[in-house]
């Protein structure tokens, strides 16, 4: 059984909320819970957080994380050209590339998991691996698949049921069934962003959020840290292995050349 934890680095709820607290405190506390537990992930950042904090990139990579893309500033690719999301991922890459030490950015994640019909041309185009944006397996019908393959790891987007306790007993036994997880989560989600939506926004706003969309604050900040230890806990008895996807990469492509 092998496991992916991936995180996206974006601002706060892209579209509700402009701030970047996750990035600031949340990130921060999310590479303390990895380090105790020595295990890599995977963050797919977006341009725009690297650009105004390019010190995120340092610290993740001094740390043996795997750093992908998360698109511009979390655009709606599905509203877009070919030619807009080409130049928007592409700057994507270039400002990370430019804070790198070492590492090799092969990966992409689209905002709200929702890609382009385009998107294994666009990757194609721009040099990229794989992707990690596509919900269901089933789902990859719909988007046409170049000569040259770029590898989709499936994300399963857990994360609000992950905080749910009477929930999460049951995705946890589903999770432990998987021959791979590609579990899915937000820097963000490591702060409180109950706290958070009533102090930033009107208060007719912060009732609508609060009402209407759970997935967007409960359990967000301790509960959801102290959440994923006690899943990392369980998972390392159970002997998972926790991976990065450009480490699955790798033994795709070493599988490949044994054959």
């Amino acid at each position: 059984m092998k496991i992916a934890l991936t995180f996206d680095i974006e601002r706060d709820i892209p579209n509700i909320l402009d701030t970047d607290f996750g990035v600031k405190i949340g990130l921060n506390k999310i590479l303390s819970v990895l380090d105790e537990y020595q295990i890599k992930s995977t963050f797919f950042c977006t341009g725009t957080i690297v650009k105004q904090q390019p010190q995120i990139v340092k610290l993740i990579e001094s740390k043996g994380h795997e750093i992908a893309c998360h698109s511009l500033n979390h655009e709606r690719l599905t509203e877009l050209t070919f030619d807009e999301c080409k130049e928007i991922v592409l700057k994507n890459k270039e400002i990370i590339k430019k804070r790198c030490q070492n590492s090799e950015i092969i990966g992409f994640r689209a905002p709200y998991l929702k890609p382009p019909r385009f998107i294994f041309k666009l990757l194609k185009d721009l040099g990229f691996k794989y992707d990690s944006s596509i919900r269901r397996r089933k789902n990859s019908e719909y988007y046409p698949i170049p000569s040259h393959k770029i590898h989709e790891f499936y994300p399963s987007s857990v994360y609000i049921y992950f905080r749910l306790p009477l929930i999460y007993y049951f995705v946890k036994k589903w999770i432990f069934r998987k021959e791979l997880a590609v579990l899915y989560f937000h820097v963000w989600e490591a702060i409180d962003i109950k706290e958070l939506i009533i102090k930033q926004i009107g208060k007719l706003n912060s009732f609508k959020n609060l009402l209407f969309r759970l997935d967007r604050w409960i359990n967000t900040g301790n509960p959801f840290l102290t959440r994923i230890k006690k899943f990392i806990k369980e998972a390392v008895s159970k002997n998972a292995e926790f991976v990065t996807l450009k480490q699955l990469i790798g033994d795709i492509n070493y599988k490949i050349k044994k054959m």
